[in-house]
């Protein structure tokens, strides 16, 4: 049996997460999305470097703060990770978020393959460094 607390430990699956939240959270706009991480890390001490390695608690800390609305902030935090790793999942109903987190690191673990030296680059190393282009960095 798992850990409650899932240890998610891949680096780039860390940062494609994190990018997944960033971009979501835009829903509630540049200045609530700042809001919201302050929120997280103030008053529930879950730094934005423990999200990824901490999807339960990440989703507790959304749902005390939005209630029945964090399921839309969810869903879309899923929605943007599936499609930056190029992954389908079908968003219908009530979703359980670490559950689908952890579906996603093992797919794109699979789908992962060793990189060649030189000019040929494997498609996850090229997402990677699409997401550290499109980060935004606070």
């Amino acid at each position: 049996m798992e850990d409650s607390i899932h240890q998610i430990n891949d680096p780039s699956f860390r940062e494609a997460f994190n990018l997944a939240v960033e971009r979501a959270m835009l829903i509630l706009g540049e200045s609530g999305r700042q809001a919201v991480c302050y929120h997280v890390e103030k008053s529930f001490g879950l730094k934005r470097g423990e999200w990824p390695k901490k999807p339960e608690l990440f989703e507790e800390v959304l749902r005390r703060i939005f209630g029945f609305g964090a399921e839309l902030l969810l869903k879309a935090i899923v929605f943007e990770l599936y499609s930056n790793l190029g992954l389908e999942f079908d968003l219908k109903g009530k979703i359980d978020f670490s559950y689908i987190i952890r579906q996603a690191e093992r797919q794109a673990e699979k789908r992962r393959k060793p990189c060649k030296v030189g000019k040929s680059r494997c498609r996850f190393s090229t997402i990677q460094s699409s997401y550290k282009r499109d980060a935004r960095v606070e």
